[in-house]
């Protein structure tokens, strides 16, 4: 077994990666679209700061970061948009920030924007 195999047995939690995809035109010329680059991609994630609420009369914005820890393959970019479902059934959404490669496992900076 390698040892992101290995590391990949410590994932529980599942992401599905949303962003732009290439695609070939019908003149032949390359293109791209927004779609879905990966679903079910085993993970873990980690939360990294507390959190930041900035609460208004009418909402609360939500803002804070975690680590999102994945196969190397894992096809992530800055800028995609990752929905995690945690091992509890629970779905967030973030957007991805720069990933940093190990050979066993990627570490990729997620960022959650919403409002409560």
């Amino acid at each position: 077994m390698t040892e992101a195999e290995i590391l990949e047995l410590t994932y529980f939690d599942k992401a599905a990666i949303s962003g732009q995809t290439e695609y070939k035109k019908p003149n032949g010329a390359t293109g791209f679209k927004s779609g879905i680059k990966a679903e079910n991609v085993k993970c873990a994630v980690s939360k990294k700061d507390v959190n930041n609420v900035n609460q208004t009369g009418t909402t609360n914005n939500i803002q804070y970061n975690v680590i999102m820890f994945c196969p190397p393959d894992t096809p992530i970019i800055a800028g995609d948009d990752v929905e995690i479902t945690f091992q509890s059934g629970l779905k967030r959404k973030y957007e991805a920030g720069e990933f940093f490669p190990y050979p066993s496992h990627l570490e990729v900076s997620l960022l959650r924007k919403d409002k409560a």
